[in-house]
């Protein structure tokens, strides 16, 4: 919101991103990316696939592979 538009990365939201001026980051805290239940990183993907006008956000399950039936994103339900 501070900026206007959605991050281009998940990166973008601990380290104030070239060009910017009304950024008032880090906006996580503690000031590093969260990983799912499993440990493992979360995708992020503006423009989204899923969410065209706005941004997907999702764990890859279990399995930890991005694009199988186990992923829960910000699109399912």
């Amino acid at each position: 919101m501070d900026n206007g538009y959605y991050p281009k990365s998940l990166q973008d939201l601990l380290k104030q991103p070239t060009g910017t001026t009304n950024w008032h980051g880090p906006y996580l805290d503690p000031p590093k990316l969260p990983v799912d239940p499993w440990g493992n990183k979360l995708f992020y993907e503006y423009p989204g696939k899923h969410n065209t006008n706005g941004y997907d956000l999702f764990s890859a399950g279990e399995d930890g592979k991005p694009g199988t039936d186990d992923d829960i994103g910000n699109w399912t339900k």
